[in-house]
């Protein structure tokens, strides 16, 4: 994997800012591919990516922030959205369990999440859907490297705990 940028992808919900990567020779965001994948409403997923997309940007974003409630699907260092369904957060329960797409993400804090990739979940598990099988590896080495940043202080959670930096005070950064 080569590098990659950490850039804010949506800073605009009152209680969470999402970050995403951005690889090296690649025209758009991790997450803005995701998205793109279902972007046509003639797509059978589509109604499904803009569940996600609100379950993002309002219900985590503005409604609760980014609580252990919606992050249960661990997956190494990477989890997985959307979470599992829960009787105390109606939005999760809408959703339901048999939820056909996964985004691969990586909290940080409850004010801080980082989206990547992700796709249609169609197997018993990740690994085995063809969709989402290397979107599932590369979320790991993200999210690996990002910890790894985090650890040794080349990137900072800022004064304001809803910003990253790097050591220098930057808010763009390469890792």
């Amino acid at each position: 994997m080569n590098t990659f940028a950490l850039e804010i992808w949506y800073d605009e919900a009152e209680l969470c800012t999402f970050y995403t990567v951005h690889q090296e020779n690649a025209e758009d965001s991790e997450t803005d591919r995701f998205f793109e994948k279902f972007e046509d409403e003639g797509h059978p997923h589509s109604e499904s990516a803009y569940e996600l997309l609100r379950l993002i940007t309002h219900s985590i974003g503005n409604v609760y922030g980014a609580t252990n409630d919606f992050f249960d699907r661990s997956k190494n260092y990477a989890q997985a959205l959307p979470p599992k369904p829960k009787r105390w957060i109606p939005e999760i329960q809408e959703i339901g369990i048999h939820f056909p797409l996964r985004l691969y993400c990586y909290r940080i804090s409850e004010s801080i999440v980082v989206l990547f990739n992700g796709g249609v979940k169609d197997h018993r598990t990740d690994q085995e859907s063809d969709d989402i099988r290397l979107k599932f590896y590369e979320a790991q080495q993200f999210a690996q490297r990002i910890a790894q940043a985090l650890q040794d202080g080349t990137i900072i959670i800022a004064p304001d705990n809803r910003t990253l930096t790097d050591f220098q005070g930057n808010t763009e950064f390469i890792i």
